[in-house]
């Protein structure tokens, strides 16, 4: 397998572009790019990035607002920018028509994609909104927020359906199982929770763990939970029964992203010890230790197809591993600061990282097979 890498340089400009006219906003993204670049988008700090389910509109959480960008064109479509405090966190609903935001202001917005219109304000949380994330229905919005709490709200009329309490410390990380009927929640209070995602009731505390849980993550078919810790450990959950199945460990500094592959049959889990430690879902077993990064790993995904792992670091690189041998494939460089989001396009062609240093970059990956006589 040969791979070949493309990146489209997408560089955050001065604020003061905003009052510039349309015409000179468009000539700007191909003034003096680098040398096989194709376009610059955005502007302000990254916090995180997100493809909408068709794959054609990025969303760039900022310390200004929220861009969306055409893909095809690279042109910016909107600024969302009611925000009084930067954005930490973006979700696409699975038809792609709405995307919320939930920043430190203390509020969640929902905002149309295709117009950019602003359509609710959700103001009931009294803490900074770490995390957003819509029903696989797309009926139902779950937020997470500083102050232990986790909301769910109604898409359609923004009112406040759910409050979801029991936390201690501030939530990190609220995901949905695939079925959409769990939610599992990982907290500074160092226990993962889960809930009914349609009635809101608790259904298990799942502890163990002496350290803030940093991440969750369900396996495809939803029978098992992983989660990644401060302690330096990776447990894993029977989901049914809420039982500890497996204490995963090696490495030596906290777990800061776990991330299970398509099949459910790998875990990946990336650390500020700065490896990428690949497991054996069925029996614990340690596969593989990838090291190469020189800085803290806070971010791990698999492509689609489960071929390829890309992990982001603060050493300003994203790096292409293959899971089924643990080789090291390609070293993306390009960022000059902690790279804190990789995400995958829904066809696993592109890769998107958004990093500190206030730069998207969008890598473009395709493959070809090399046949041998």
């Amino acid at each position: 397998m040969k791979t070949k890498l493309f990146f489209v340089f997408l560089t955050y400009l001065f604020i003061a572009t905003l009052f510039l006219s349309n015409s000179f906003a468009q000539d700007y993204t191909t003034w003096h790019l680098p040398e096989g670049t194709k376009a610059r988008l955005g502007k302000g700090e990254v916090k995180n990035v997100a493809y909408s389910p068709d794959g054609n509109t990025l969303a760039v959480a900022a310390g200004i607002g929220i861009w969306l960008y055409d893909l095809q064109t690279y042109q910016e479509l909107s600024l969302l920018t009611r925000h009084s405090r930067s954005v930490d966190s973006v979700a696409f609903s699975p038809d792609g028509q709405t995307l919320a935001s939930g920043s430190g202001d203390k509020t969640i917005r929902l905002w149309d994609v295709a117009t950019g219109e602003h359509k609710q304000t959700l103001q009931a949380q009294t803490g900074y909104v770490r995390s957003v994330i819509f029903s696989s229905d797309g009926q139902t919005l779950v937020s997470g927020s500083l102050d232990g709490t986790i909301r769910l709200w109604d898409v359609a009329t923004g009112k406040h359906k759910q409050t979801l309490q029991g936390h201690g410390r501030l939530v990190y990380s609220v995901v949905f199982s695939p079925d959409g009927q769990t939610l599992a929640s990982g907290s500074g209070d160092n226990t993962i929770r889960l809930w009914d995602a349609t009635t809101g009731k608790h259904k298990q505390t799942l502890q163990g763990h002496t350290g803030y849980v940093y991440s969750v993550a369900f396996s495809s078919d939803g029978q098992t939970l992983a989660s990644g810790s401060l302690d330096e450990t990776i447990r894993l959950w029977d989901v049914a029964t809420g039982e500890h199945k497996q204490t995963l460990q090696g490495h030596t500094r906290h777990v800061g992203s776990v991330a299970f592959s398509p099949d459910g049959q790998i875990l990946a889990s990336g650390s500020w010890d700065s490896t990428i430690r690949l497991w054996d879902v069925a029996t614990g077993e340690h596969k593989q230790t990838l090291q190469g990064h020189t800085g803290h790993v806070d971010s791990v995904v698999f492509s689609p197809d489960g071929q390829t792992l890309a992990s982001g670091s603060l050493d300003g690189t994203i790096r292409l591993w293959d899971v089924a041998t643990g080789e090291h494939k390609q070293t993306l460089q390009g960022h000059t600061d902690w790279v804190r989001s990789v995400v995958f396009s829904p066809d696993g062609q592109t890769l998107a990282s958004g990093s500190s240093d206030g730069t998207v970059l969008l890598w473009h990956i395709t493959s070809t097979t090399t046949k041998h006589p």
